[in-house]
């Protein structure tokens, strides 16, 4: 059951929704409660997936140190945050180092309970287990550690025509995968026709489902490119809930930026 998975033993899912007709839209530009989002950084030992990233630029200067962790190693184009070891030096100024690893497997190689603040931007949609990467990126967060999650707001992305994903789908695939992981792939077909392709950047006019599904089996960069997953608030909200967080941010940014942020409670 869901409470089996969630460390939060009291959690109960529910279908009431988020009376906040900010999160509607249109975006703001900056995070509304200023104050709420410094006191859930400033002084913390922190560690960024997938970093750098714009959204981060004011969150640098108020942690104590901050680590970077990189999907891939590339030595070959000048980007220093992903080389393994390499300084994380995202204003010029070292603040911490360059992990190389498995985002949806963190614990793989963090310690638990070895960070205070985890920030990622645009990279949970992007993971075939979010649940699972969730828990991995909970379990190396202390006890009143916050995490600060930007996902896409699907009204202005190429995915406006799919429907969010619930935390009951989350959580069946998440626990499918441990004794089959092809079942990470069983809504593949259905999420490639869904994309509306004409608004990715990344392909040429003209470009469809096949071109989609071609790029994302060539390669497990392929695989890390795709929106395999689709976040809504209400979603993000049960999640952290389930993860047993307070939420002290929820707000939606220029131009397609879903935020939250919350922080671990001390005891489930």
């Amino acid at each position: 059951t869901l409470k089996d998975l969630c460390p939060n033993k009291h959690f109960e899912a529910t279908l009431e929704d988020i009376d906040d007709a900010v999160l509607r839209g249109p975006p703001y530009d900056d995070v509304r409660d200023q104050l709420a989002l410094r006191h859930a950084t400033e002084g913390r030992k922190g560690l960024e997936i997938g970093g750098p990233t714009p959204l981060a630029a004011n969150l640098y200067g108020l942690l104590a140190s901050c680590d970077n962790l990189a999907t891939f190693e590339d030595h070959f184009h000048g980007r220093p945050e992903l080389i393994d070891g390499a300084d994380f030096a995202p204003a010029g100024e070292a603040i911490g180092k360059t992990l190389v690893g498995d985002a949806s497997n963190l614990t793989n190689h963090v310690a638990e309970g070895s960070y205070e603040f985890l920030f990622a931007s645009h990279v949970l949609e992007h993971t075939r287990d979010p649940l699972g990467a969730l828990l991995s990126w909970d379990a190396v967060l202390a006890p009143g550690g916050t995490l600060f999650l930007v996902l896409p707001w699907k009204a202005d992305t190429f995915d406006h025509a799919r429907a969010p994903n619930t935390l009951d789908q989350l959580a069946q695939k998440h626990v499918r995968r441990r004794t089959n992981e092809d079942a990470l792939m069983s809504d593949f077909e259905q999420t490639i026709r869904s994309v509306d392709v004409t608004r990715d950047w990344g392909f040429p006019p003209g470009s469809g489902a096949a071109e989609l599904r071609e790029r994302t089996l060539a390669s497990e960069k392929g695989m890390q490119m795709l929106h395999w997953h689709v976040f809504d608030f209400h979603l993000l909200k049960e999640l952290y809930e389930c993860l047993n967080y307070d939420v002290v941010v929820l707000d939606l940014l220029r131009p397609f930026h879903q935020v939250i942020v919350g922080t671990k409670r001390m005891s489930p």
